[in-house]
């Protein structure tokens, strides 16, 4: 059992420029009925008020019952504490800035919990006490709470520091909740911070005949619990939500025209296609969307009627551009071929030029000369289908010529017939269907 704690500081800072402007360094913003205040004390025979709108003053006490409560929002900033219900705390004191620079409170909770919200680097710092522990807090949104036999503290975001009495100080951050009786113990939940939960945590430590690990066992627990809670009234939000959405949808699609996309061209060099797209009314959210070979490529909203151009990818493919809104959707189909500008190569195999020595055949038989022209056609795409035309000519003659869907391979073996005593020469041609051009030349020299 903790011995009860003298009252520690927290700190919440009241922008006080002296003892007697106190009374304006906060205000009582809101208060859920039942919530009552005491100058000067907490006991039950002190003289009770019913709390309103107003400024706080040092040395007061606030009591709550079941549904009660009262938010305090701190000159300065935006910096606010919560009183829950049925919660006893005394703010304990207002005072003017100290040597950092802060304006400090001095809440000292003897029963319930409290919910803050102090802003990083502001004005306010806030230091909490209660009958077992103490808590420093600046820049910090969470809950803390307890009384003379447990403590509870648990933060949405934030760091904070508490002081157990009798035990080493210790700290926790973001996501984590620390409970606290016979010993202290950090737990991650998902819970952490929220107020509602609060309320759950403060009843299990109200239960004496539990132990501290079987109270952070049902804490488990309850936040897996609260958590399946809020799942299924969000499901139940959403699914109201959307069926708010699906008639008020209906009830603007009834007013709205189905747009319209048609294929002006096409650039195959710069890859865009150019689409006009017509009947979507202003600021009505319409989607363009571009599918290649049946698979989405691209997509972009439109506010408006307007000229769109689409990027294309290389190659050629069957193109879908479709616009669509809750009005409707049309769509336009066209192969198209993109076929960007890229440098190639041809290459030759063997040596450019060529001696060769081949003796003439026996009497009576024909000298015939065979060689075969090799070479392969090197492009990016690795792929024919980007060749316009390929040609060969010897010695200024054509003797191949393949155009487009001809072109089968980039390999090519072509068996010529040779000259003797000639210079025989080959020029070979490539022609890119961006209409670059590649030309490379061969010579075979044979010897008389």
């Amino acid at each position: 059992m903790f011995k009860h704690l003298s009252l520690l500081s927290l700190l919440l800072a009241l922008i006080v420029p002296s003892n007697a402007l106190a009374a304006k360094a906060g205000h009582v913003r809101h208060v859920e009925p039942t919530a009552e205040k005491s100058k000067g004390s907490c006991a039950d025979d002190a003289t009770w008020k019913v709390v309103t709108l107003g400024s706080v003053d040092p040395k007061t006490c606030f009591k709550t019952s079941d549904g009660g409560g009262v938010e305090l929002q701190l000159n300065g900033d935006n910096s606010s504490i919560k009183i829950a219900e049925n919660s006893v705390v005394f703010l304990d004191s207002l005072v003017e800035k100290n040597a950092d620079g802060f304006y400090v409170t001095k809440p000292h909770i003897q029963k319930g919990y409290i919910g803050f919200n102090v802003e990083k680097n502001k004005h306010n710092k806030v230091d909490f006490s209660t009958g077992t522990a103490a808590a420093s807090i600046r820049g910090t949104n969470g809950f803390i709470g307890g009384d003379s036999l447990s403590f509870m503290a648990s933060l949405e975001s934030g760091k904070l520091a508490i002081f157990p009495t009798g035990q080493d100080s210790l700290a926790i951050s973001q996501g984590e909740t620390v409970i606290g009786r016979e010993k202290f113990i950090i737990l991650k939940l998902k819970s952490s911070g929220d107020m509602e939960f609060a309320k759950k945590l403060i009843d299990l430590l109200a239960d004496t005949t539990k132990s501290i690990d079987e109270l952070a066992a049902a804490a488990i627990a309850a936040d897996q619990a609260f958590q399946e809670k809020l799942a299924e009234k969000k499901a139940a939000e959403q699914e109201t939500q959307v069926a708010v959405d699906t008639t008020q949808k209906a009830e603007e699609v009834s007013s709205l025209k189905a747009p319209r996309i048609s294929y002006t061209g096409y650039d195959s060099l710069r890859c865009v296609a150019n689409v006009s797209i017509t009947d979507v009314p202003k600021d009505t959210e319409t989607i363009v969307q571009t599918l290649m070979d049946g698979t989405p490529i691209s997509e972009v909203n439109v506010k408006n009627s307007s000229s769109k151009r689409l990027k294309l990818q290389s190659g050629v493919h069957e193109y879908e551009f479709v616009v669509e809104n809750s009005a409707g959707r049309s769509s336009v189909q066209q192969t198209l071929g993109c076929y960007p500008l890229k440098p190639f190569s041809i290459k030759v195999f063997g040596l450019p030029h060529e001696h060769l020595q081949i003796p003439p055949p026996p009497p009576g038989v024909e000298d015939v000369i065979m060689e075969t022209l090799q070479f392969q056609i090197r492009i990016p795409e690795n792929d024919p289908n980007f060749l316009n035309r390929v040609l060969v000519r010897q010695d200024g003659t054509v003797i191949l010529k393949e155009t487009l869907s001809q072109i089968q391979n980039l390999d090519y073996q072509i068996p010529v017939e040779l000259k003797r005593g000639h210079m025989n020469r080959f020029v070979i041609e490539a022609i890119h269907k961006s209409g670059y051009v590649v030309k490379t030349t061969k010579v075979y020299e044979v010897e008389k």
